[in-house]
């Protein structure tokens, strides 16, 4: 499976911003709606250094 190197690093960007937005959220709606966005953060996260293995191992 051919993997492009800026899909994989735009999976891992987005996965960093939604950790960081849940995060910074977390204080201010008293834990509403935070764990969503950990949740996608993380799978975000792992998705994009998963693409960025395959991209390089090939």
């Amino acid at each position: 499976m051919k993997v492009s190197i800026f899909t994989a690093v735009i999976v891992l960007i987005v996965g960093l911003y939604d950790i960081a937005y849940a995060y910074n959220r977390r204080y201010r709606n008293h834990n509403h709606g935070v764990t969503p966005f950990m949740i996608l953060g993380v799978i975000f996260t792992i998705s994009g250094l998963v693409l960025i293995i395959m991209h390089w191992v090939k």
